[in-house]
């Protein structure tokens, strides 16, 4: 196991799935104490089409989102082999290799609580060196794949195989499994629903035994068609960020801005089918870290919303919003605006290991202060409760923020999703050896006794005996201050004013 590294949070590099994560060697207040031999931080522009991302989750608090900057984006263990058939937004198919970011093709999206085929296009294309398998289907159709890619079933998303031993059990493709997919015939299937046929049920599953270059890529709908089945392609921890990197160390060095975010959203409110909804900032990665400082991307989007009178809310775990006081305080006026702080301690030694960049507490309370003064509604979340390790401060932090202007509380416990999880432990293993075994017993038990509880009405609550203690100490604590514990986004609409469309085409209203 590789060692802290300090200013850092993950200790190794390892390929995963989703993640989120932004850090960056700017310096804006926040703890930055570095070893020599420091990770340097690679930052790079990222074209942006759309800046306006919509929640699809029965179970999240906001509808729409955008995020100024990718945190991290992992060099994916998802993969096929190139010479997979994918399905185009035409009709026709074409090798995964030969794709080129922009492609239109066909992917699936959530409709209700049904999926159908919608198209979409390539956002990201990469290759990999790994051990290859081959999966055969009922019908003859055999897919060349990576143990770690995943294909969806009747039962959900299956990886291919699980690991032979080791803590990491997963759900994986077994014999008589069937995928969902319209088969590698059927070319016509916009707007039909996902389904599955006895003839895409799994036969066998075999290793290759040796190592092949497989193919992966990235859509809007983070899946695609491969060889007339639904699968599943990498995207950010645990949402969307599109550049292939590891879960790891990547995270936290290899960054992306969005420098033209505040025309193309622009672009997006002028559109004449456009519906105003509250936006969150801050729903992946913190709209607030180092890079704003210069960069000011998060700045530029909220110069945006105000000149258009659009409610905004925001979550961060740093100061540096207290920068756009003046603007926060015109939304303010109008009651546009919210703006949450991310409070998990108030022990500086704790912080340091559990959020080695981010403000320290103190400098998030003074900014916090600031807002309120200014007329800003501010709150905090107590958020990630971690079993054993922080939830003894549950009420210290409440009490903090309250005497800060903090109105409104909320909180979450610990959640550990899949490529996190690994990461969470190897943290645990460095920083807290003796409390390791502890800690993780007490996240199994609220889980369901898993690491983490993917489903749908129940991944976002923690379950059990140590649940409902800590839900009823929040509780107590947040009436006893005179918090609201209610976070939804319950702010105006009706003010909204579209940004005036600019065409090369002259006005007509012209004086008499």
């Amino acid at each position: 196991m590789a060692g802290a590294i300090k200013g850092r949070g993950a200790l190794s590099q390892p390929p995963g799935r989703f993640d989120k994560l932004t850090q960056t060697l700017e310096h804006d207040g926040w703890y930055e104490d570095e070893a020599p031999d420091k990770r340097e931080t690679v930052v790079l522009p990222e074209p942006a089409r759309s800046v306006i991302s919509r929640n699809k989750s029965p179970d999240i608090h906001f509808q729409v989102s955008i995020n100024p900057y990718r945190g991290c984006e992992h060099g994916c263990i998802y993969c096929l082999s190139g010479e997979t058939p994918i399905l185009m937004a035409d009709g026709s198919t074409r090798l995964l290799e030969a794709l080129k970011v922009g492609d239109a093709i066909y992917g699936t999206e959530r409709q209700g609580w049904n999926r159908h085929y919608v198209k979409t296009r390539v956002l990201a294309h990469w290759s990999i060196d790994k051990l290859a398998y081959r999966v055969t289907l009922e019908d003859g159709t055999t897919l060349v794949t990576g143990a770690d890619h995943r294909f969806l079933t009747e039962r959900g998303w299956k990886f291919v195989t699980s690991p032979e031993s080791g803590h990491a059990r997963r759900e994986h493709l077994e014999m008589g499994c069937r995928l969902m997919g319209p088969g590698p015939g059927k070319t016509d299937i916009a707007n039909e629903a996902v389904r599955s046929s006895a003839q895409l049920a799994v036969k066998s599953i075999e290793s290759l035994g040796k190592t092949l270059r497989l193919f992966d890529i990235t859509t809007g709908t983070e899946d695609f068609i491969a060889n007339g089945v639904v699968s599943h392609n990498c995207y950010a921890r645990p949402s969307h960020a599109y550049v292939g990197l590891s879960p790891g160390l990547d995270f936290e060095t290899k960054l992306f801005y969005k420098a033209d975010a505040a025309k193309v959203l622009e672009s997006e409110l002028a559109a004449p089918r456009y519906q105003c909804v509250p936006i969150m900032l801050g729903a992946n990665t913190d709209p607030y870290q180092p890079l704003e400082k210069s960069l000011q991307v998060t700045r530029s989007i909220l110069e945006v919303l105000l000149r258009c009178k659009h409610p905004v809310t925001i979550t961060t775990k740093g100061a540096l919003v207290a920068r756009d006081v003046d603007l926060l305080a015109q939304f303010a006026r109008d009651g546009l605006t919210r703006v949450m702080f991310s409070i998990p301690t108030l022990d500086d030694d704790m912080k340091r290991v559990l959020e080695p960049r981010a403000a320290a507490a103190g400098a998030r309370l003074k900014a916090m202060r600031v807002l309120a003064d200014a007329g800003v509604p501010v709150g905090v979340l107590v958020a990630p409760i971690i079993p054993v390790l922080t939830e003894h401060e549950i009420e210290a932090v409440l009490e903090a923020s309250r005497e800060a202007g903090a109105t409104i509380a909320g909180y979450t416990v610990l959640r550990l999703p899949w490529e996190v999880k690994d990461l969470f432990r190897e943290w645990l293993a460095e920083h807290f050896p003796e409390r390791a075994a502890h800690v993780m017993s007490i996240v199994r038990s609220m889980r369901g006794e898993r690491d983490n509880d993917p489903d749908f009405g129940t991944r976002m609550q923690a379950t059990g005996p140590v649940a409902q203690l800590i839900r009823q100490r929040f509780q107590l604590a947040v009436r006893r201050l005179g918090f609201v514990a209610d976070r939804r986004n319950l702010l105006p609409t009706n003010l909204f004013q579209p940004p005036r469309r600019t065409h090369p085409q002259m006005s007509l209203d012209l004086p008499l």
